[in-house]
């Protein structure tokens, strides 16, 4: 016998009923009229109300409909848009995956429809604008494209207006950076959806640029070099030398391929930008790369001689660095190991710093703007903002040498013509 509409706690929905087993276990179903001459069959509920999937399945059964001709029944589901999509038989396996499907298929006519935030996404993301982003510019944009789906995601993208757009975007003024990044990622995607008839204008060109200047990370100094390559792990230390020598970003370091013996340079197409980049090799590096030379196409090896992931390799300078183990607890590292770490980690130092030293090395020995770039994947504007103390030193060195070249005149106007005497 099946029970009432309540089990426990749980107040059922309108047609849903439970029947126990021997064991107590409980097995629900949908059925619409039951006990009436006109009840529809009967559907099984394949989970239980603890479960978020049962309340789902049982929202889906009150959009289904269903009639009956020459004893065959023939089942639908009406979207919330009104639309009415045919469904196989409850009895067949694809029952649940179908309406599934036609849900997804309703949401997102009905998007299209009304031209909703959701459906410029999904629009945007199939395009080849999207498409041909480089892989890490597209993990940055699906951050922000889902928290515009979040916050609008069933609204018109034409009933946005500018007040709307600052009030999100002020949402994240804790956080300049990610502030500016939403609201450059907001713009894109309105501009996308402006010539294909989502909206007429793009708000958010109405809205206040978000004033964040990036401080660049500091350049590691001398010592802080000699005391890495003294106490730090020795698997770490390669790519500390391949950062500094090639400017490259750790998540392109990493994962290097050795070149080939006799090769001139290391190639690679950078994962933020999509470029390919072409660093010739410097002598220096390249003895450093003879004399750590192992039979790997891969160039950064762990001790065991297994390639480094960039997951692996962050989780292992962390460790290095703080003397902690994955568990919380202290290394057992020596206490000079640990002091010098400290030192190191006290002064701010990242591995992201080997990248301004690199920049700072190509400026000091005369590099321009446009040569560092190419080397570093790095626009010129950014080598610029890189390159302020660079700058400055060159400044200060270039007076200097001007007011030793023009010390004798310079003197007498001091001091006189007495003065050359004294």
């Amino acid at each position: 016998m099946r029970s009432r509409k309540r089990v426990g706690a749980v107040e059922l929905p309108r047609y849903v009923w439970s029947r126990p087993n021997k064991i107590g276990r409980h097995y629900y179903s949908y059925t619409r009229h039951r006990g009436r001459e006109w009840a529809w069959p009967t559907i099984p509920i394949p989970f239980d109300p603890q479960t978020q999937e049962f309340w789902q399945r049982c929202k889906q059964c009150e959009a289904l409909e269903a009639g009956q001709e020459n004893g065959e029944w023939s089942w639908s589901w009406r979207g919330p848009s009104g639309r009415l999509y045919p469904l196989p038989s409850p009895k067949t396996p694809e029952f649940w995956s179908a309406i599934d499907d036609v849900e997804k298929r309703d949401a997102s006519r009905d998007g299209e429809d009304r031209k909703t935030f959701g459906a410029l996404v999904e629009a945007y993301t199939a395009h080849k604008a999207y498409i041909d982003l480089a892989d890490l510019t597209k993990r940055d944009y699906d951050r922000h494209l889902r928290e515009i789906v979040r916050i609008w995601g069933d609204e018109p993208v034409a009933a946005l207006t500018a007040v709307d757009a600052q009030e999100a975007i002020d949402s994240f003024q804790s956080t300049p950076s990610v502030a500016r990044y939403f609201r450059a990622v907001l713009s894109k995607l309105i501009g996308f959806g402006v010539p294909r008839g989502f909206a007429t204008v793009n708000v958010v060109a109405g809205t206040e640029k978000v004033e964040h200047e990036v401080e660049p990370h500091e350049p590691w100094p001398d010592w802080a070099f000699e005391l890495f390559f003294e106490h730090a792990r020795p698997a770490l230390q390669l790519p500390v030398y391949s950062a500094l020598y090639t400017g490259q970003r750790s998540v392109d370091v990493v994962p290097m391929v050795r070149p080939a013996a006799g090769a001139n340079a290391i190639e690679l197409v950078a994962r933020k930008t999509g470029k390919k980049v072409f660093v010739p090799i410097h002598s220096e590096y390249r003895e450093i790369l003879t004399r750590t030379h192992l039979d790997h196409p891969a160039l950064h090896l762990r001790e065991d001689g297994e390639p480094w992931t960039l997951a692996a390799y962050r989780t292992a300078w962390q460790r290095d660095f703080t003397s902690v183990n994955a568990k919380g607890t202290p290394t057992s590292a020596p206490a000079a190991k640990k002091a010098a770490m400290a030192r190191l980690r006290e002064a701010g130092l990242v591995f992201h710093g080997l990248r301004k030293n690199a920049v700072n090395m190509l400026l000091e020995a005369g590099g321009t703007e446009a040569e560092v770039s190419a080397i570093v994947e790095m626009s010129e504007q950014m080598v610029r903002h890189y390159s302020r103390d660079v700058n400055k030193r060159r400044l200060a060195r270039n007076m200097m040498r001007k007011l030793e070249e023009g010390w004798v005149e310079t003197r007498r106007n001091l001091f006189g013509e007495g003065a050359s005497r004294r």
